[in-house]
């Protein structure tokens, strides 16, 4: 049951009633849910349960709220004129989205323009969103936090693997497999029996991704294992039972798959860009750059240095759950006037 509207004013600014829409197993909501939880915010999945004027905070995507991007702003527009609305924007526009860049930015701009604040999980999306999608536009940016599903007892034990390369997350185009799958096979011909293993499954609408990847791997002579969608309380094993885990997607923006790496304690290859070396500065120790010339030399390098693909005990992966909140905590007494 929702408190009074009176109690909820009180305590309203500083921790916002949180608003959870869409599926319940998009990432996006779940990650919301942990933060909402851990600030003690009654989280809710039903706009009728708001009230006019209330304090709300929303983390928002647009393809969590309808698959037309000017539909998904005309929602939160809609939610605006009724509550006081901070938003979280995840999956920030970036004209390698292709075809749907330009409605999305638009959808963008007009999600920052309706909101009382809003804010980014990295400098990079802040940026974006400056140069797409709302010129001038000032938002906060707090950077996802490492859920440690390890513990530092365990940090330092490590996994003897055959030679699998791993990705882990939805298959969908750009995420980068088949630059993995190329890398393998020249690492094969070189004499490495890599193999390669998809922990997850095709994006909603990607079927056919899947498909080909299996197919153009078959012609290449690289064996390729697409698990499925990892159950929740699977992963951190899963992660960590590859000899070398990769990031390889090029429109990274902010990397959930990234954080799991970290939090299984392992330190992926991860594609060189503005995001990645913002999170090397963040977490120095915690993931290895690579670039289009240098993913065949690294996974090289890493397979006979298996060491190198996991993150030594006592490593800071801060910010943590508790550091989010804070942050958060911060910015909405900071915007509450």
């Amino acid at each position: 049951m929702l408190p009074s509207p009176t109690r909820r004013r009180e305590a309203d600014l500083a921790t916002p009633l949180h608003l959870l829409l869409g599926p319940e197993t998009h990432g996006v909501n779940r990650y919301a849910g942990e933060v909402g939880g851990a600030a003690g915010a009654h989280v809710v999945r039903d706009v009728d349960h708001l009230y006019a004027g209330g304090s709300v905070h929303l983390h928002v995507t647009d393809r969590l709220l309808d698959r037309d991007p000017a539909a998904a702003a005309a929602a939160v527009e809609s939610l605006a004129r009724r509550v006081r609305l901070t938003v979280t924007l995840h999956d920030v526009p970036q004209p390698t989205d292709g075809p749907v860049f330009e409605a999305r930015a638009a959808a963008y701009g007009r999600m920052v323009r309706a909101t009382h604040a809003w804010a980014t999980n990295s400098w990079h999306e802040h940026a974006l969103v400056g140069r797409w999608c709302a010129a001038d536009a000032r938002g906060t940016v707090i950077p996802l936090p490492v859920f440690d599903t390890v513990g530092p007892e365990a940090r330092g034990s490590r996994v003897a693997t055959a030679p699998v390369v791993g990705v882990f997350g939805f298959v969908y185009p750009g995420k980068g497999h088949r630059q993995v799958v190329r890398a393998a096979a020249a690492l094969r011909r070189g004499g490495t029996a890599v193999r390669v293993r998809v922990l997850g499954d095709a994006a909603p609408g990607h079927v056919d991704e899947v498909e080909e990847l299996l197919r153009t791997s078959r012609a290449r002579g690289v064996p390729v294992e697409v698990t499925g969608r990892v159950p929740e309380d699977e992963v951190s094993r899963a992660l960590r039972r590859v000899a070398v885990p990769v990031a390889a997607h090029r429109n990274v923006s902010a990397s959930g798959s990234v954080n799991s790496w970290i939090a299984a304690g392992r330190r992926p290859l991860v594609r060189d860009g503005e995001y990645a070396r913002e999170m090397a500065a963040l977490r120095p120790g915690t993931i290895t750059l690579f670039d289009d010339a240098t993913l065949v030399p690294r996974l090289e390098a890493a397979l006979l240095r298996p060491e190198t693909t996991w993150i030594p005990s006592g490593t800071d992966l801060g910010p943590r759950l508790e550091d989010t909140v804070a942050a958060y905590r911060a910015w909405w007494a900071s915007v509450g006037g």
